[in-house]
């Protein structure tokens, strides 16, 4: 009985750490080279992993006090170890719908830059021949600035609306509509 208490409070301890002290970065499984990436999340946008820190801690804690009750009810210690698998797989499944019912709440102003291409744009800083001005356009709801510089490197006045061609790092190329 003592093996499992000691697995349930260490997962407790464990979550309790990074309740009070942070943590909690998902592990995923795929990005190769230098990541950290293991596994990806529901909707391959992100989201919860079953890789995450809290759910394995919430796992590891179902489980070793699963065990533990399993063994008081005086199971042999196969039994008990099913006893505390099941509660583990219970416990931590909910805790994941939960982080996904979270997730799905956050909402994002991010605008990528790839949805910017081939959209109609205004130049808010005038774009000298040969050089960086900067555009301004509405996307995804939000008013965004971007350096720009012209497509033929010829001048585009204020004002001047402008289609994005390319992207450049941290420029995008445009010309005139």
């Amino acid at each position: 009985m003592l093996i499992f208490a000691a697995i349930g409070a260490f997962g407790l301890l464990f979550l309790l750490v990074m309740l009070f002290f942070g943590g909690g970065h998902d592990l995923h499984v795929g990005e190769m080279g230098g990541g950290h990436d293991v596994s990806h999340a529901a909707d391959g946008e992100g989201g919860p992993s079953i890789f995450s820190s809290r759910i394995i801690a919430s796992f590891i804690a179902a489980f070793g006090f699963g065990g533990t009750i399993g063994r008081y009810l005086e199971f042999g210690f196969p039994a008990s170890s099913a006893f505390g698998i099941l509660s583990g797989i219970v416990l931590a499944s909910i805790v994941f719908k939960f982080a996904e019912i979270l997730y799905s709440q956050q909402a994002s102003s991010e605008v990528k830059m790839t949805s910017l291409m081939g959209m109609t744009a205004e130049v808010a800083i005038a774009i000298p021949e040969g050089h960086l001005g900067q555009i301004s356009i509405s996307a995804a709801g939000e008013r965004s600035m971007h350096i720009a510089r012209s497509r033929d490197g010829k001048a585009i006045p204020q004002g001047t609306s402008v289609v994005i061609c390319e992207l450049r790092g941290d420029y995008v190329v445009v010309e005139r509509l």
